[in-house]
């Protein structure tokens, strides 16, 4: 099993900690809350990078189309 050390805002943990029993309780779910997200990353990788991949290529259309000058679309119909 592989540790981690992450860092989080103290105010919003102090905020969700009398939510919990004790220390441990939190810790346990922050645990399950990592491990979940990573399972539906995993578990969704395939569409996640065909995503990026599309926004990728629309960014890289559009900034190469603003450096020669010749704007096709408009900035706000990048994405639709």
């Amino acid at each position: 099993m592989c540790t981690y050390n992450i860092t989080l805002n103290d105010s919003l943990v102090d905020k969700v900690r009398p939510v919990f029993a004790d220390e441990q309780s939190l810790k346990h779910w922050i645990q399950e809350q990592v491990s979940l997200a990573m399972e539906r990353l995993a578990n969704n990788e395939q569409e996640v990078t065909a995503q990026h991949e599309m926004i990728k290529d629309s960014l890289t259309k559009a900034f190469d189309e603003m450096h020669s000058g010749k704007t096709l679309k408009n900035a706000r119909t990048l994405f639709h």
